[in-house]
């Protein structure tokens, strides 16, 4: 039990280091001519809803933007979590 619960902490921390490093590599790539494909973004989701029931307001909405750097330092974490091997 205790090696999935490291295991998925592990998980978490490369996942959230590969989102960190890619926007800041990213953004720091856009002005250089030849690494400027990093800074590249996509950008989907669903814009913001309001439901106004005059006592309750609901707002809904999901906006995700991911740049290149980003996505390949993802697959760059998520290997690596499949090749680290965790012992008790």
């Amino acid at each position: 039990m205790k090696k999935d619960g490291i295991r998925t902490l592990l998980l978490i921390i490369l996942l959230v280091l590969a989102v960190v490093l890619g926007q800041i590599i990213g953004t720091s790539c856009a002005g250089i001519k030849n690494v400027s494909w990093l800074g590249a973004t996509a950008k989907f989701g669903l814009s913001p809803v309001e439901l106004d029931l005059s006592v309750v307001k609901f707002t809904l909405g999901m906006l995700v933007s991911i740049n290149v750097a980003q996505a390949i330092l993802l697959l760059a974490a998520i290997l690596a979590y499949i090749k680290i091997k965790v012992k008790e």
